[in-house]
């Protein structure tokens, strides 16, 4: 599996993986995951506060035109991104978006920043509880995690900020970054069963080494301040749901008061590296590297994990409801 420069997740993955000093770059986006479809790109997710978010574009929603020409998710708003070169753009763009068998025209002006600072951004943007019945029930959107002081210390605000309500959702669909105890901590009150992460048992035909499994979950002693919490969750997977974030729910569906709603997850604890600068073409290219490590024992890697209820949501689905997150929410009304 490769990424090639004309992709957006090339960019995600040169954020989220910056390390000692290597740039994050600034492009100008939309705040949209994307995949090519018929003739034109289907939107998988809109960032919440973002513009094509604010300018009502939806997953299911496929975008055919930006500014009169086809759409490039990269290179329609950064032209020189092949050779890594990104100017900001101030003016709105016109997309011609089609949702069932309606098109329209909607303006947004592009934002210019890393795709790791957005997606941290988008995160704290999701966050929101609403009434059900006569119960409160939260709503958290994992898109980024980080392991930085500061983000830790801001999620853990979102999650305290949740506290009162009676229930939670927690969107882990299309989330990046890197887990950290802590994430499990503010949902578990004791590490009793962490998960055990080990390497295989034998070494490739070749014997070649197995990757190292360090880094997937640092140790660190838990902060006895900590308040857990401890109402119902509802977790949303899907197979956008990768590495981290699958460890994450994999974790917290160890409780009885967690329950995970969507579709499998693919089983991805690799990460994208690039042993030369350049692809045989010439193009810049990302190569993904399997990671065979072993999770309490088991293969993880391109098996994943099966939610306790399984909801379909294809992507080219253009109603408004999101049969996932209703199922989520029914579930935590049936038990809180």
């Amino acid at each position: 599996m490769t990424l090639d420069a004309t992709e957006l997740g090339y960019y995600l993955n040169l954020s989220f993986d910056a390390r000692g000093g290597s740039p994050r770059y600034a492009l100008n986006h939309l705040g949209i995951e994307t995949t090519p479809f018929a003739d034109g790109h289907l939107v998988i997710a809109a960032l919440e506060g973002y513009p094509a978010h604010g300018a009502g574009i939806e997953r299911g929603d496929v975008i055919l035109t930006l500014n009169g020409r086809a759409f490039a998710p990269v290179l329609s708003l950064n032209p020189e991104a092949m050779a890594l070169r990104f100017f900001p753009l101030t003016e709105a763009v016109d997309l011609l978006v089609r949702r069932d068998r309606d098109t329209q025209t909607l303006a947004a002006t592009p934002v210019f920043e890393s795709l790791y600072d957005s997606y941290r951004t988008a995160t704290s943007n999701s966050v929101l509880s609403f009434a059900a019945g006569n119960k409160i029930i939260g709503y958290l959107r994992c898109w980024a995690l980080s392991r930085s002081t500061d983000d830790l210390a801001t999620f853990r605000r979102l999650v305290d900020s949740l506290s009162e309500t009676d229930g939670l959702v927690l969107d882990l669909r299309n989330s990046h970054g890197y887990l950290d105890p802590l994430h499990i901590d503010l949902f578990r009150a004791t590490r009793s069963d962490l998960l055990t992460l080990s390497e295989p048992a034998i070494t490739s035909p070749l014997g070649d080494k197995a990757p190292s499994v360090a880094g997937l979950l640092p140790l660190r002693e838990r902060d006895d301040s900590l308040r857990a919490y401890r109402r119902p969750i509802a977790i949303l997977i899907d197979s956008s749901t990768q590495g981290p974030a699958e460890l994450l729910a994999y974790q917290l569906g160890k409780l009885a008061r967690v329950t995970t709603v969507g579709t499998a997850t693919p089983g991805r604890l690799g990460r994208y590296t690039s042993s030369r600068e350049d692809g045989s073409n010439g193009e810049r290219v990302l190569h993904y590297a399997p990671n065979p490590a072993l999770v309490d024992g088991r293969k993880f890697e391109g098996v994943g994990i099966t939610p306790k209820r399984v909801i379909a949501y294809p992507h080219e689905q253009v109603s408004r409801a999101d049969p996932q997150f209703q199922a989520a929410v029914n579930g935590l009304m049936g038990v809180v």
